[in-house]
């Protein structure tokens, strides 16, 4: 009885960092994007770039561009934070919890490559401004992508794993 307590309260604490989060991650991209031009100009590398504003209509499609990473990370928190809610409730093993798993699954994997497109996205965006010729477009794929893939993965064999369970906890339900 003490550790289904310990998973309520612990749950009801990770669904209130998520509610929070959801909250949150919206107004740091508006932030971003409305702040651009007041950020530091920092380079990876040591060549040097030419430092300019960027331009209002360049802003709103870096913006446009990132409503869509943005809404999959949100889904992805939503679809955790309800999963967190069950627990809440003590439901550990069901159906819902094994279709939150697998969307959640899915949904990290769209995010991996709507990032990818994203982040190549503003690659032409800050270098529109520069003349013809340096321009440039950076499509990368790093291990935070590679981290997400598979996390992702692990999330799908969880939802093997909970469906399995649920299964036991029907059969142990009818019998008598």
């Amino acid at each position: 009885m003490q550790q289904s307590s310990k998973i309520k309260y612990l749950s009801s604490f990770i669904h209130f960092i998520l509610s929070i989060s959801i909250a949150i991650v919206p107004v740091y991209y508006v932030s971003y994007w409305f702040f651009i031009n007041q950020y530091p100009i920092m380079s990876a590398n040591s060549s040097p770039i030419e430092a300019h504003a960027l331009p209002l209509e360049m802003q709103a499609i870096g913006f446009i561009s990132s409503l869509l990473p943005l809404s999959t990370l949100i889904l992805i928190l939503l679809n955790v934070r309800k999963l967190f809610s069950y627990y809440k409730e003590g439901i550990v093993f069901s159906m819902t919890h094994v279709s939150l798993f697998k969307t959640t699954s899915r949904l990290l994997l769209l995010w991996v490559f709507l990032s990818i497109a994203y982040e190549s996205g503003k690659s032409v965006i800050f270098s529109w401004s520069n003349p013809i010729g340096e321009r440039g477009l950076s499509i990368g794929f790093g291990s935070e992508q590679l981290i997400v893939i598979i996390v992702a993965t692990f999330i799908y064999v969880i939802s093997w794993i909970v469906d399995e369970g649920r299964k036991l906890a029907e059969e142990n339900q009818m019998t008598v």
